[in-house]
């Protein structure tokens, strides 16, 4: 039972990409460059997730000014 659950993290794991292949990417979250440059700025990160990119840039288009 534990190999199980040990072989599903496995799977689940994503990938993590560096700051710079996420601003590259920028259009596949339907955002600039820019907005994913301060986004990623904002969590202090250099390597992040494609879902922990996405949180930080809903948070950072729902951030109030």
């Amino acid at each position: 039972m534990a190999e199980k659950k040990v072989a599903e993290q496995v799977q689940e794991q994503e990938p993590v990409y560096s700051r710079d292949e996420l601003i590259a990417a920028a259009s596949s979250f339907g955002v600039k460059p820019e907005v994913v440059a301060g986004a990623l700025r904002l969590t202090g990160k250099d390597n992040l997730t494609k879902t922990e990119a996405e949180k930080a840039i809903k948070t950072f288009l729902e951030r109030k000014a």
